[in-house]
């Protein structure tokens, strides 16, 4: 039976809950209706005919068309389908819910239902999440879990598993590419490459955006093999897979390493694209500033070998028997190191660990000293000799050099905080700290900061090699502006301020094609009138004057208007930011540079859109190396044969559902970033080869 209007049809006498003109089976004297399927529903009968013309249901309210001469089979339906029927309706005791929100703290109370396909969705994502081989759900302990904690849930085959690894990757890219369609502002990119234990070549290619609440997202998005490690051939595989998301028309830069390759592979891009970029692709190209500052290390690190080896020689000494630890720990108990810990070997080609080698080999020297008088086989066995005094004031000394590289590659490669505003105020300081090395009286750290001052100034001695971009991401933030560069480009060269001028013009040269760039744009869809602030728009009462019915003095003010036309100046938003007052800068204070723009987004449209893309520039390649540590150990010796589809999906689904709220593991990255010079010196390709990560079974 079909739903009819209930207001055509004229009813009468009451039901027993009050609905005005519904009678009931048992208020009728006479009836001869059998069935007990009426007493289920309230009748509705013409006034005229006194016919039931049709029935409500006492449960759930349907209407339902009625009549005695077409049988109960229709009430009979209805009802094995009403979900507020009782018998309809589960009676079990339900079953309680207590868990943590994923999102936030919160606690979650909620009825819980045993859902099969729910169970199967959860077993993939802990797959991908915690990189779970798919043979996990053969294994005789998760099965004996299962059997436990859910007995009703049927343990799905690998195969299976697998599938539903498939369908997540597919669900989460479509809605990734819906938010990054749904963007109003541009994605800068990061991309590197890898080989992996089976020796197929990977490209990693990782977005950055801001979204339209001022909230920076990284997500990877795809993790593609190629067949070589050329330039074109990158460049290739990269404009592949922006056409495949759709964003060639939204790029902003590319972060990439110093390999050679690199720079072809950019070449190609801004030819394919330079149409679709910024001022045709002119900033696109941006250099990864960790592996500039691990080359400026490497070069400066030669200088003070001696010491360095003679304290690593010291460490592998009392590291090689237990016997010899045993004493060692004795001399440090007898001298009262507070340290708890003990002393660690570098890897001699890492400069962070040599860091990490000499920072806890300090707090040890005393006991070093005690363990040569203990132990007379310490100095005899070191065939250049024990570490000397001098030996350990260069180790403090170099320590904290180090601890500067050290602590601003851990800032650099932050990609769950703007990094763009920061890039100048760390070059800045690792600058000011050679120029204090070249001048030291310690002729070791002299050398050394000499050797790093020529590598330095190989990448950031001429400003026509930095991007821009940089020099205009501390113009934006409203800190600084474009007064603090003025002032320490002026520290910089106190002797040449002629040469400040012409850098601080050919900035706000660059930053005004840049204003006029995105104003251009935007003027497309909104009005002049409603963006610029004109001084001229100054209620000064003339309006009133001006409508005098006297034509005369009508067309005095008239001229006066058209005259004083000529000395009115149009400012726009870019003038007004400049000339606005700073916002106070508060020592070791987190300023959200990314809440101020969002609360000025009305007040500077134009600037506000240009903040947000230049904002969002990675300023190292770490996010996409990062990638490679979750690939190594999806890929380890014992799950080599999985496929490169199967490898892409597995590394980017677990990028998405992480939702990029994972911090970098700064040490895993600095490792890899060795790696890449190490082969760097071996090949033209510089290609990062990673083959030693070592993953679950």
């Amino acid at each position: 039976m079909s739903n009819t209007d209930n207001s055509s049809v004229p009813m009468d006498d009451e039901s027993e809950v009050g609905n005005e003109n519904a009678t009931t089976k048992s208020t009728k004297v006479g009836d001869k209706r059998k069935s007990e399927y009426w007493n289920h529903f309230w009748d509705f009968r013409d006034p005229v005919t006194k016919k039931i013309v049709q029935v409500k249901c006492k449960y759930c309210e349907k209407m339902l068309t009625g009549n005695t001469n077409n049988g109960t089979s229709s009430l009979k339906k209805h009802l094995g389908a009403c979900s507020k029927y009782p018998p309809n309706v589960d009676k079990k005791q339900k079953l309680i819910s207590v868990y943590k929100s994923p999102e936030s703290d919160a606690t979650i109370v909620s009825n819980w239902k045993f859902d099969e396909t729910a169970c199967r969705l959860g077993l993939a994502r802990m797959v991908i999440v915690d990189e779970q081989p798919f043979s996990i759900v053969e294994r005789e302990g998760f099965r004996y879990f299962c059997s436990v904690a859910v007995p009703q849930f049927h343990i799905p085959s690998r195969f299976t598993v697998a599938r539903d690894v498939k369908n997540i990757f597919v669900c989460e890219s479509g809605k990734l590419k819906k938010l990054i369609g749904c963007l109003k502002s541009r994605v800068s990119l990061t991309t590197d490459c890898w080989t992996s234990i089976q020796n197929f070549n990977y490209l990693c290619l990782t977005a950055h955006f801001i979204d339209d609440n001022w909230k920076l997202h990284k997500r990877i998005l795809n993790f593609q093999l190629m067949d070589s490690h050329k330039g074109k051939e990158i460049g290739k595989v990269v404009e592949a897979c922006i056409l495949k998301w759709e964003i060639e028309d939204r790029l902003f830069s590319l972060t990439v390493d110093n390999a050679s390759s690199n720079d072809v592979a950019v070449g190609y891009l801004k030819t394919h694209f330079h149409d679709k970029l910024v001022l045709e692709g002119s900033f696109f190209h941006m250099r990864c500033a960790c592996h500039v500052l691990n080359l400026i290390v490497k070069d400066g690190l030669s200088s003070v070998k001696s010491s360095i080896a003679r304290i690593r020689a010291a460490i592998r000494y009392v590291r090689s028997s237990p016997s010899r630890a045993k004493l060692f720990a004795h001399s440090s108990m007898l001298v009262k190191v507070s340290c708890k810990g003990s002393v660690c070997l570098d890897v001699a080609t890492r400069w962070n660990s040599t860091f990490l080698m000499l920072e806890t080999a300090l707090k040890f020297e005393k006991a070093f000293n005690r363990f040569a008088e203990d132990d007379p086989d310490f100095s005899r066995e070191l065939k250049d000799g024990v570490p000397t005094q001098e030996d350990w004031v260069n180790a403090k000394v170099l320590s904290l050099c180090l601890k500067l590289f050290y602590e601003s590659t851990k800032k650099m490669s932050g990609s769950l905080y703007v990094t763009t505003n920061l890039y100048f105020h760390e070059v800045l300081e690792v600058l000011s700290c050679l120029i204090e090395w070249e001048n030291s009286t310690n002729m070791d750290i002299r050398i050394m900061g000499r050797q790093m001052r020529e590598k330095f100034d190989k990448y950031y001695g001429d400003l026509g090699k930095t991007n821009i971009m940089m020099l205009v991401a501390v113009v934006l933030d409203p800190r600084y502006k474009l007064r603090f560069l003025k002032y320490s480009f002026k520290k910089l060269y106190p002797n040449d301020f002629a040469k400040v001028d012409v850098i601080c013009d050919n900035l706000y040269d660059n930053v005004q094609k840049l204003f006029n760039h995105y104003d251009a744009i935007i003027a497309s869809s909104s009005s002049k009138n409603n963006r610029n602030i004109n001084v001229a728009n100054v209620d000064n009462g003339s309006e009133n004057l001006s409508s005098s019915n006297s034509e005369q003095m009508k067309k005095f003010y008239d001229d006066f208007d058209e005259e004083e036309s000529d000395f009115i100046v149009e400012k726009s938003e870019l003038d007004y930011y400049l000339e606005e007052a700073r916002e106070r800068r508060v020592e070791g204070e987190m300023f959200d540079i990314l809440g101020w723009w969002k609360e000025k987004s009305d007040k500077y449209k134009v600037l506000s859109t240009l903040a947000k893309d230049i904002l969002a520039i990675p300023i190292s390649t770490v996010s996409s190396e990062s990638a490679f540590s979750t690939s190594g150990r999806i890929l380890d010796q014992f799950r080599s044969s999985l496929g490169p589809n199967m490898v892409e999906a597995l590394v980017c689904t677990q990028d998405w559902l992480r939702a990029s709220n994972v911090c970098i593991d700064i040490e895993r990255f600095l490792e890899d970033v060795q790696k890449y010079e190490e082969e760097l010196d071996g090949s033209d390709t510089g290609i990062t080869q990673v083959n030693e990560f070592v993953g679950n079974n």
